[in-house]
C-alpha cells in the first residue's frame, strides 16, 4: 500500500551554462529547490551536495501523513556515484603532487592542512541517508545503496524485507541523484558514459505490504535525461 508519495524532477532538457561548452549543453535541471524549513539549522546547507538538496524536500513530500515515531520509521535510500569534488580539495592535491604522483609525506602534512574538512560531509554516498534521517528524526532500520538503476531497486526490495519481517512499522524509500555539475560532466567524459545528464529525487512512503515499483518508463531518459537510481522508481509517477 502506497501512503505518500513525494517527487522532485526536471521539467525537461534544457541547455545548461555550465556544460555549455561540451558537445552536448543540455541537461534535465530541477529548479531551486527551495529549502527553506526543510532545516533544523541554516548552515547545515553547507552540508548538502546536489542531490542531498533535492533529497530533503521529496523525502519531506512523501512524509506528510506520518503520524509515527522515528524509531518505528525504517528509511532505505539509493544514490549514485560518490559526488565530484568540484575543486574544492584542489590547493590539497596540488601540495600533495610531487613529479606527477602523489607524495605520502606531503599527504601526511600540507595535503592534510590543506583538505576541506567538511567536504566528505557532501561527497561521501550515504549523507544523503544522513541528511534525510536528521532532519526528519528517522532512527529505525536504514540502508543506503550506492550505483545506477539497480541500485534503487535494491534499496526497495530491502525496504520490502524490512516491512514484512516487521524491522519498521513503515518504510520511507527513494532515491536521489544529480549529474548536472561540470565536475559531474568531467567524470562521464572520462568513464565514456553518454546520454544527457539529469537529476532528480522520489521518496515513497510505505506500509507492509508493498511490492515492487512498476516497469520504468523507457521514455524518460530523452525527457529529463538519465537520472541513474531514480529511474527505478519512474514507474510511481503519477
Amino acid at each position: 500500500m502506497i501512503l505518500a508519495r513525494g517527487v522532485l524532477l526536471p521539467e525537461g532538457l534544457v541547455a545548461h551554462p555550465p556544460l555549455r561548452n561540451l558537445p552536448d549543453g543540455r541537461a534535465g535541471v530541477v529548479e531551486g529547490p527551495d529549502l527553506s524549513g526543510r532545516l533544523k539549522r541554516r548552515k547545515d546547507a553547507r552540508l548538502l551536495a546536489r542531490a542531498a538538496q533535492l533529497a530533503l524536500p521529496a523525502a519531506g513530500m512523501a512524509m506528510r501523513p506520518y503520524a509515527g515515531d522515528g524509531e518505528s520509521l525504517g528509511i532505505f535510500v539509493a544514490v549514485g556515484r560518490e559526488p565530484p569534488d568540484e575543486g574544492d580539495a584542489e590547493a590539497s592535491l596540488v601540495a600533495m603532487a610531487r613529479t606527477g604522483e602523489l607524495s605520502l609525506e606531503a599527504l601526511r602534512s600540507e595535503g592534510r592542512a590543506l583538505y576541506p574538512p567538511l567536504l566528505p560531509l557532501r561527497t561521501l554516498p550515504n549523507m544523503i541517508l544522513a541528511h534525510v534521517a536528521i532532519q526528519h528524526g528517522i532512527r529505525g532500520e536504514n540502508a543506503c545503496f550506492a550505483g545506477g538503476e539497480e541500485a534503487g531497486r535494491y534499496a526497495w526490495e530491502e525496504a520490502c524485507h524490512a516491512l514484512a519481517e516487521g524491522r519498521c512499522e513503515q518504510a520511507l524509500v527513494g532515491a536521489a541523484f544529480s549529474a548536472t555539475d561540470l565536475a559531474s560532466a568531467r567524470d562521464r567524459l572520462r568513464l565514456g558514459l553518454g546520454g544527457v545528464p539529469g537529476e532528480g529525487a522520489i521518496f515513497v512512503l510505505l506500509g507492509a505490504p508493498a511490492s515492487l515499483p512498476r516497469v520504468v518508463d523507457p521514455s524518460w531518459p530523452d525527457r529529463i535525461g538519465e537520472v541513474g537510481p531514480v529511474a527505478a522508481f519512474l514507474g510511481l509517477v503519477p
